[in-house]
């Protein structure tokens, strides 16, 4: 990737807001990453979350990768056409993931949508869980470590995913990888995950930073770009943050972090 780098964090379901966030930016010049989350949190009957998925899909020079809500839309859908719910679900006394679903501002008709568009459900089966970047920056989701019981290397990680993805039910597997919060906290740990994959930093979002742009830790080897970017994830609509706090441009190595630094 030789233009500047535009990382767009958690969308979930507020697709005016993508588009407006990413009007600045023209395709052209800059590489695009999208860090997942595109579902589970629009103007419920809007289908926001597909049409963001749609956006990322046919931007050009852009690479998306999987969150926890586009994994467990697609677990929906996988327990809607089986009619199976896992044991665990029914462990913790529910009746069903789509009643999870629902609960956590889940859409039907982002389900209907993917549902209808082949061609949509099978590009999120196969995007990857982590990206490796030129300059060794690593790019997943969720700030946890969780990853490596899936593989040691990025390709790895990816395969097995994509492996577990094509099976019916196979995204619930997957989507428990992507559920883990503050790991990184503990400087050792990140040095740790960095190690394992040859990495320089990591780039994630998942887990809020409530700040007014992305947040370093640890000197800037971990960034948070989940700035409560919907508008309509709280109910109330309070705690939204700035559009730069998501959609930021990827500060080159060595960039000073203060702001959040531990």
């Amino acid at each position: 990737m030789r233009r500047p780098v535009l990382i767009v964090g958690d969308i979930q379901g507020d697709v005016e807001r993508l588009r407006q966030a990413l009007a600045p930016y023209d395709e052209t010049e800059v590489d695009t990453i999208f860090l997942g989350d595109f579902f589970q949190g629009g103007p419920p009957g809007d289908a926001g979350g597909a049409q963001a998925a749609r956006l990322a899909r046919k931007r050009g020079n852009s690479h998306s990768i999987l969150g926890n809500h586009d994994l467990l839309l697609l677990c929906v859908l996988d327990e809607v056409r089986t009619g199976v719910t896992p044991e665990k679900v029914r462990q913790w006394g529910q009746r069903s993931i789509a009643d999870i679903w629902l609960w956590r501002r889940g859409d039907w008709a982002d389900l209907r949508a993917v549902a209808d568009d082949p061609g949509l459900e099978e590009w999120l089966r196969g995007l990857p869980l982590m990206l490796s970047l030129d300059d060794g920056t690593l790019v997943q989701h969720c700030d946890d470590d969780a990853y490596s019981r899936l593989g040691d290397d990025v390709d790895t990680v990816n395969a097995a995913a994509r492996e577990r993805l094509a099976r019916p039910q196979g995204a619930w597997s997957v989507f428990w990888h992507t559920v883990g919060r503050r790991a990184f906290h503990d400087r050792a740990r990140l040095e740790r995950h960095l190690a394992r994959y040859g990495a320089t930093r990591v780039i994630h979002g998942h887990t809020p930073h409530h700040e007014e742009h992305p947040t370093p830790m640890h000197d800037g080897l971990i960034w948070s770009f989940d700035g409560c970017f919907s508008r309509y994830w709280d109910a109330e609509g309070e705690g939204v943050g700035p559009v730069e706090a998501t959609v930021a441009l990827l500060p080159p190595l060595g960039a000073p972090a203060v702001t959040g630094a531990a």
